[in-house]
């Protein structure tokens, strides 16, 4: 029990204190059992992609589409992304796992533009995967397969996962993502401890703010522009960086975020991830001019 109670201080950094109880156990056991349960998950059909639309604030109107890895095994259930995808990391999964997700989501992309929809579609990827030495061509492979624009593809990376010592690699690839024609993210943007340095060093087409960031308590009933993302989006608009206000789930975060002058957002308030004929129906009921 002293063990396990070391492991959670260990894995939540420099001084921690933590005291065995039950928890901790089934936390332990459930992530072995998610990392034996792992391999194969692709092939016996459990992972799956859901869909969250982004939509233009002021339009009202889908421009863009996240898409958003689930799972679901017969022994654990459904297994939160929190969980999969440390354990896909660990057991080195990550990226077959990242691959599958690439294809599927430029798969259902092509159908949605030959459809006439006028979207674009976005990944998450860790940092890991990034500067994996074949991730440039599985993207290639991927845009060249469904026949999908380069630039109607997003790459997002989570600004916590950008540690100082890999972000040469991370922004080499970022240009050369770029250079592709695919356009790039930083997800959570501000959540990091060098936020304006990687503004100001990475190859990137939009930042993803989080809402956490200009929604609190005391701000949300006044409906006044939040300055932390109002600065933002001013400076967003300076360096040519689209700003995408993220976890909107109330009507207020909306006004917050238009308030600041954020053209973009997603959230519950506007359209619940869902698969993609439940999406397919939003977007008919929001339909974009045919392009």
């Amino acid at each position: 029990h002293a063990d396990l109670a070391r492991r959670r201080a260990t894995e939540h950094g420099r001084g921690s204190v933590e005291y065995f109880d039950e928890s901790i156990e089934a936390a332990l056991l459930r992530r072995v059992t998610i990392e034996q349960e792992l391999p194969g998950a692709i092939d016996r059909g459990e992972l799956d992609l859901v869909y969250q639309p982004v939509i233009d604030l002021r339009r009202g109107q889908p421009i863009g589409v996240e898409a958003l890895l689930r799972w679901r095994n017969g022994r654990l259930g459904p297994v939160d992304p929190a969980d999969l995808l440390p354990a896909a990391e660990t057991v080195g999964l990550a990226g077959p796992i990242g691959d599958w997700v690439i294809h599927r989501a430029c798969r259902q992309l092509s159908l949605w533009l030959r459809d006439g929809r006028n979207l674009w579609m976005s990944v998450n990827v860790s940092t890991g995967q990034l500067r994996a030495p074949d991730f440039l061509q599985g993207v290639a492979s991927a845009l060249d397969l469904h026949d999908v624009p380069p630039e109607r593809l997003m790459v997002e990376v989570a600004e916590l996962g950008m540690s100082d010592d890999s972000g040469n690699g991370v922004a080499g690839q970022l240009a050369a993502l770029r250079t592709l024609g695919v356009r790039t993210a930083i997800d959570h943007f501000g959540t990091g401890r060098a936020a304006l340095t990687n503004l100001r060093r990475l190859p990137i087409d939009a930042i993803k703010i989080d809402r956490s960031l200009f929604a609190e308590p005391a701000a949300a009933g006044a409906r006044a522009a939040p300055p932390i993302l109002a600065v933002m989006v001013e400076m967003g608009r300076r360096l040519s960086i689209d700003v995408i206000a993220t976890r909107l789930e109330q009507a207020v975060h909306l006004d917050l975020a238009l308030a600041a002058g954020c053209g973009s957002g997603q959230g519950f308030a506007l359209a619940m991830p869902a698969h993609a004929e439940h999406i397919e129906a939003y977007l008919e009921q929001h339909r974009a001019p045919l392009f």
